[in-house]
């Protein structure tokens, strides 16, 4: 979130909008500002999450949608972060202060950790694969109704749309390079089997583990019509982004999704072709969503080691439309 943005997010919203849910001010635990402004509290013994969304980053209607999927999957078996009604009973509550509009939601917080040492990383991304396979499985089945809102395409993401604007200072092979990827995209088949509606942020992070394996999944913020394979493609990205020196990029690639499909497979069915033809495309779409992120957030100055390793190195591939791993080294 950039700073402009960042400063109608003034105390009088977070007063209002905790308010919303019979909650003091001091009792709220600031999270995340990254897209919108995210809350942990405690209310009768049980934790939760309050989210603060500015009406130019959702609608009403794609909140609301969001919020139908998240249902949708929890009375299917899903472990997901569910949403909770507001005081006066209502999932969604909106705020209009000084010709903003605000639009406020609440949810369940997830049990767990971001991992368990009571299984190794090999179970976890078995676990992974399964979540993500149900997921996959129940979205092919999952169509809103006609009066319901639906939730965006994949190429209106925020970074994408608004990519050159956000890296004014990039050079413009990487432009074009970017424009390129994007309609190598728009072009790749769609159906059923292979596309629907999806997490769209599925990576560490957005997922709790129990110490018995349970897997939670939450913040559907970015949940999109998109390809089942760009799902699959986001947490790998994020342990490969930036190499790493206990295990090489390819290595890690291999054992990820070995274990990662072992999980899926019990779940839904994947055509390994099309994932090994699609898996670095994804990737380097995922590359282009970050380093989009992190330029409109600004103050590349400040960044931490790993988002400036991060961002040089993506410089590099995307100038060279140099993917992320070589395929054909993969034995799937």
């Amino acid at each position: 979130m950039n700073q402009e943005m960042r400063v109608r997010f003034t105390d009088e919203v977070r007063t209002k909008a905790a308010n919303l849910y019979d909650v003091s001010t001091a009792g709220l635990n600031l999270l995340g500002n990254h897209q919108s402004y995210v809350y942990g509290y405690e209310k009768g013994g049980n934790e939760y999450i309050l989210r603060i969304s500015h009406s130019s980053h959702r609608s009403v209607n794609q909140i609301e949608a969001e919020l139908n999927w998240i249902e949708y999957l929890a009375e299917n078996g899903v472990a997901v972060s569910r949403p909770v009604h507001s005081y006066a009973g209502s999932r969604i509550e909106t705020l209009e202060i000084n010709q903003d509009k605000f639009i406020v939601v609440a949810y369940n917080k997830a049990a767990g950790n971001p991992w368990s040492d009571a299984i190794s990383q090999n179970e976890e991304f078995k676990l992974l694969g399964k979540l993500t396979g149900n997921m996959h499985s129940l979205t092919k089945r999952y169509e809103p109704l006609t009066t319901q809102p639906k939730r965006f395409l994949w190429y209106e993401n925020d970074y994408l749309q608004a990519f050159t604007q956000n890296v004014p200072a990039a050079s413009p092979l990487i432009v074009d390079n970017f424009q390129r990827l994007i309609k190598k995209i728009h072009l790749l088949p769609k159906c059923s089997e292979s596309f629907g509606l999806i997490h769209g942020d599925f990576c560490f992070g957005n997922y709790s583990v129990k110490a018995d394996g349970t897997i939670t999944v939450f913040d559907f913020d970015e949940c999109q019509y998109g390809w089942f394979v760009q799902d699959i493609a986001v947490n790998l990205f994020y342990g490969i982004a930036v190499p790493s020196d206990d295990e090489d990029a390819t290595s890690f690639v291999q054992r990820y999704l070995t274990y990662f499909l072992e999980g899926y497979l019990e779940e839904n069915t994947i055509d390994h072709r099309l994932l090994l033809k699609q898996l670095a495309i994804f990737l380097d779409l995922r590359q282009a969503v970050l380093y989009s992120s992190l330029h409109r957030n600004g103050h590349i100055e400040n960044l931490d080691p790993w988002s400036k390793t991060f961002l040089e190195r993506a410089e590099k591939n995307m100038l060279h439309e140099r993917s992320f791993i070589d395929i054909e080294m993969l034995n799937l």
